[in-house]
C-alpha cells in the first residue's frame, strides 16, 4: 500500500466498531465478578482501548507502526488494569497484524506475528493464573496469531490476483481491438484482390465488346462476365464466412473445435479433427487451446494451401495437449516467408501464461509444420507449502490442543489422573480425530464422511461403556466438525452440491447427546430417539452459519475470479466475428446487391436477341461500376476508421 492512501468511511468505522465492542465486552466481562474495576483501572482500560484502536485508523498507510502502536499501548493497558477480564490488549493488534500481512511482504508479516505473539505472552504472563493458564492460552494465542497471518497474507496475494486479472482484461482489450483491426485489414485487402480485380475486368470486356457489333465477342463477353460475376459472389461469401471465436461456455474442446473446423472445411482446407477423452477445462485453459488453434490452422491456410491439416487433442490427467500438423504444400503453389512469427510468439505467450509449453517448427514425418502446444490443467501452485497450508496447519492444531488441553491441563483437566497407556490412547484418538482436516481442501466431502463416521462410532462406544468423559471429549472436539462444514461449502467441486453437510454433521451430535442423557437417566429407546432428533436439530442450527460462510467465500471466489476469464476468453473472437458481420452486412446491402443484378444480366442477354444481348452488356457494365463505386466507398470507410484508430 503506497503512502498516497487515502482515509475512507471503513478505516474510521472499523475501530470505532471495535472499540465500542471491547469497551461493552470489558464492562459484561468484569461487572459481574467478585472484583469489579474500579475507576482507575476502568479509566486506563478505556485509554488503552481507545488509544489501540485510534492508531487502526493508519492501518492501511503505515501497518507496521500501527502495529507497533497497538502492541505497546495494549501491553501497558493489560498490565496497568492488571486482568484477563478486560479486552484493554490483544484484541486491536490482530487486525494490525491483519493489516500488516495483507499489504506488506512475507518477511515483514512473519516479524510482525513474532513481535506480536511475543508482546503480548510477556503483557498477559504477571495477570494469568498458574501454569496451566499460560500453556493453554499460549497455544492458542499462537495459533491464532499463526491463523491471522496466514489469513492476512492470503488476501494479499487474492489482491494481487485481481490486479493480474486486471492487466490480463486490458491486455486482452489491446488484443480485441488489434484483432479487429487486423481482421478489417484483412478483409479490405481481400476485398480490394478479388473483388476490384474481377469487378474491373468485367467493366472493361463489357464496355469493349459494346463497341464492336460482333455477335460472337457479345456472347463470349456476357458469359465472362455471368462466371466472373459468380466467382465474385463466391469469393466474396467466402470472405466473412469462418468461425470466429469459442461460442461454447462448457469448456469443452470437443464441442468448442468442430465448428472451427468445420468453417475451415467449407473454405476448401481439409481439416480432420481427433479428441482423445473429454473434460470440462477451466475457462482460460479452453480459450487458450482454442486460440492455438485456430492461429495454427490460420497459418497452415496461408502457407501450405491445399495440404491436409490435422488437429489432434489429447485429454491427460494433469494436461491436454493439442497438436496441429499440416502436409507439405504442392509444389506448384509457391510458399512465402513465415513472416514475423507474431503468430507463433502469441500462441507461446498464451501457453507460458498457464504454467504450459509451446514448440513450432517444420515436421520431419511429413515436411510440413507442427504446432504442439501443452497446457496444464490446474494452475502452477510452486514448490513447498504455502500460506494455505499454514493456515490448514493452525487450524489443525487448535482442533487438536483445544480438547487435549482442557482434558489434561489443571485445574479443570477431566482426564487428569488416568493411566499413562490410557491418557497416550485419548491423545492418539484426539490427533487421529482431527488430522483428516488436513486434506479439507483438496476432498472435503470425504474429511467431513470420516469426522462423521468417527464421532458415530465414538459416541456409541463411549455410550455402551458407559464414559461421560469420553463424551465430553467428543463435545470439546467439535470445532473440527465446524472446519470441515466450512470447507465442504467453500471447497467442493463445482456441480456437488453441499447444501446435505451441516445436515448430517449434525448426526453424531444427536448420537453422543442420546448417549449423554442415557447414562445420567436411563430412559426408554422413544426418548432417547426424542432427545437425539432435538440435539440433531441443534447441532444443525449450529453449524449451519459455518456453511454458510463457505458458500459465501466459494461464491465471492468464483463471481470474480472464473466470470472475468470467461469473459476475457470471449473478447478478442467476439470482435473479429462483429468485424466480419458488419462488413458482411455493408458487402451485402451493395456490392453483393449490384453482383448479383450482374450476373442475373449477363444470364438473360445470353438468352435473349442480338439486339437484347447488346442492352445487356450495357446493364453488366453498369452494375459492374456501381458494384465497385460502391467496394471503394466500403474501402474508404475502413480506412478512416484505421486513421481514426491510430489517431486515438
Amino acid at each position: 500500500m503506497t503512502g498516497d492512501h487515502r482515509l475512507g468511511i471503513g478505516d474510521f468505522a472499523v475501530p470505532a466498531l471495535l472499540a465500542f465492542a471491547q469497551i461493552i465486552g470489558t464492562w459484561l466481562l468484569t461487572a459481574g465478578t467478585d472484583q469489579p474495576l474500579e475507576r482507575g483501572r476502568w479509566t486506563v482500560a478505556v485509554a488503552a482501548i481507545l488509544g489501540c484502536n485510534a492508531a487502526l485508523i493508519w492501518r492501511r498507510i503505515a501497518p507496521a507502526p500501527v502495529l507497533a502502536a497497538t502492541l505497546v499501548l495494549g501491553a501497558a493497558g493489560i498490565v496497568a488494569v492488571d486482568t484477563t477480564e478486560a479486552l484493554a490488549g490483544g484484541v486491536a493488534d490482530g487486525v494490525a497484524l491483519f493489516s500488516l500481512a495483507v499489504h506488506r511482504d512475507r518477511r515483514q508479516a512473519m516479524i510482525g506475528c513474532i513481535a506480536a505473539y511475543a508482546v503480548m505472552s510477556v503483557a498477559f504472563a504477571p495477570v494469568r493464573e498458574g501454569t496451566a493458564a499460560l500453556l493453554t492460552n499460549g497455544i492458542l494465542d499462537a495459533a491464532a496469531y499463526i491463523a491471522i497471518t496466514a489469513l492476512g497474507q492470503l488476501r494479499r496475494q487474492h489482491k494481487a490476483r485481481r490486479r493480474d486479472l486486471a492487466a490480463r482484461l486490458a491486455a486482452e482489450e489491446r488484443e480485441r481491438r488489434d484483432a479487429a483491426g487486423a481482421e478489417r485489414e484483412r478483409l479490405a485487402r481481400d476485398l480490394h484482390d478479388v473483388a476490384g480485380h474481377h469487378l474491373s475486368a468485367v467493366v472493361v470486356h463489357t464496355t469493349a465488346a459494346s463497341r464492336i457489333d460482333d455477335p460472337d465477342l457479345t456472347g463470349r463477353a456476357l458469359t465472362s462476365a455471368a462466371d466472373t460475376g459468380r466467382d465474385v459472389l463466391k469469393a466474396l461469401s467466402r470472405l466473412v464466412d469462418v468461425v470466429g471465436g469459442p461460442e461454447s461456455g462448457d469448456g469443452r474442446l470437443d464441442t468448442l473445435l468442430p465448428p472451427l473446423c468445420q468453417g475451415l472445411t467449407r473454405l476448401g482446407v481439409p481439416v480432420s479433427l481427433s479428441v482423445e477423452g473429454t473434460r470440462r477445462l477451466r475457462p482460460q485453459v479452453a480459450n487458450a487451446a482454442y486460440r492455438i488453434v485456430q492461429e495454427a490452422l490460420t497459418n497452415a491456410m496461408r502457407y501450405a494451401q491445399g495440404a491436409a491439416v490435422s488437429v489432434d487433442v489429447r485429454h491427460g490427467s494433469e494436461n491436454v495437449e493439442v497438436v496441429v500438423r499440416n502436409g507439405k504444400p504442392p509444389e506448384e503453389i509457391p510458399i512465402p516467408a513465415m513472416g514475423g512469427g507474431r503468430g507463433i510468439a502469441g500462441m507461446r505467450e498464451r501457453a507460458d501464461s498457464l504454467g504450459g509449453t509451446l514448440t513450432a517448427g517444420p515436421d520431419e514425418d511429413t515436411g510440413g509444420w507442427v504446432v504442439r502446444a501443452v497446457l496444464p490443467h490446474s494452475p502452477s501452485t510452486g514448490r513447498g507449502p504455502g500460506w494455505p497450508e499454514v493456515l490448514d496447519g493452525a487450524t489443525l492444531g487448535v482442533c487438536v490442543a483445544l480438547p487435549a488441553v482442557l482434558a489434561f491441563a489443571p485445574p479443570d483437566a477431566f482426564l487428569r489422573g488416568w493411566p499413562v497407556g490410557a491418557a497416550a490412547l485419548a491423545m492418539v484418538a484426539i490427533i487421529g480425530r482431527a488430522l483428516p482436516l488436513w486434506w479439507r481442501r483438496r476432498a472435503p466431502s470425504t474429511v467431513l464422511a470420516s469426522l462423521i463416521v468417527i464421532d458415530c462410532v465414538w459416541a456409541v462406544l463411549a455410550g455402551l461403556a458407559g464414559s461421560e468423559t469420553m463424551l465430553t471429549l467428543l463435545f470439546f472436539g467439535s470445532a473440527a466438525t465446524m472446519v470441515a462444514v466450512s470447507s465442504v461449502g467453500c471447497h467442493a467441486r463445482q456441480g456437488v452440491p453441499t447444501w446435505p453437510a451441516p445436515l448430517v454433521a449434525g448426526v453424531p451430535g444427536g448420537v453422543a447427546f442420546a448417549a449423554a442423557a442415557a447414562l445420567d437417566h436411563p430412559t426408554g429407546p422413544l426418548e432417547m430417539t426424542v432427545l437425539g432428533v432435538i440435539a440433531w436439530v441443534f447441532a444443525v442450527l449450529v453449524l449451519l452459519p459455518f456453511w454458510a460462510w463457505g458458500r459465501a467465500i466459494a461464491a465471492r471466489r468464483a463471481q470474480w475470479e472464473t466470470d472475468a476469464l470467461e469473459t476475457m476468453a470471449a473478447r478478442t473472437g467476439e470482435a473479429v466475428v462483429a468485424e466480419r458481420h458488419r462488413i458482411a452486412m455493408g458487402l451485402r446491402a451493395t456490392v453483393l446487391k449490384h453482383t448479383a443484378r450482374l450476373v442475373r444480366a449477363a444470364e438473360d442477354g445470353m438468352a435473349s436477341a442480338e439486339t437484347d444481348a447488346q442492352k445487356a452488356l450495357a446493364d453488366v457494365a453498369e452494375h459492374a461500376r456501381a458494384a465497385l463505386t460502391d467496394m471503394r466507398a466500403l474501402l474508404d470507410a475502413l480506412q478512416e476508421e484505421k486513421s481514426a484508430e491510430t489517431a486515438n
